[in-house]
C-alpha cells in the first residue's frame, strides 16, 4: 500500500498533523474522533473549564478507562487458564 497523505487535525486548538503509514489511517481517525467526542461532552457539561483541564481531564479518564479495561483482560486470561487447567486435569 503507498502512504496516505498527512492529514491534519484540531484537538482543544492545537493543530496535529497525522501521516498515516500502510492501513492505520481509520485507527488515527477513530482516535482523533474519540477524543474529539470526550473533549465536546466534557466542555458540554462543564463550559467554564478552560482547554488545558478539558485536555488534563480527558487524558485521565481515558487512562482510566484503559487501566480497567487491561486489569479486566488480565482477570479474564487467568480465569482462562484455570478453566484449562481444570479441563486438562479431569482427562
Amino acid at each position: 500500500m503507498t502512504q496516505s497523505q498527512e492529514q491534519e487535525f484540531d484537538v482543544l486548538g492545537c493543530k496535529v498533523k497525522y501521516r498515516p503509514e500502510r492501513n492505520d489511517n481509520h485507527n488515527a481517525k477513530a482516535v482523533i474522533d474519540l477524543v474529539l467526542s470526550e473533549v465536546q461532552e466534557l466542555k458540554s457539561k462543564r463550559p467554564m473549564l478552560r482547554d488545558t483541564d478539558v485536555a488534563v481531564l480527558v487524558a485521565l479518564k481515558m487512562a482510566t478507562e484503559k487501566m480497567q479495561i487491561e486489569d479486566e483482560y488480565k482477570t479474564n486470561i487467568l480465569k482462562l487458564e484455570e478453566s484449562l487447567e481444570t479441563a486438562l486435569q479431569s482427562l
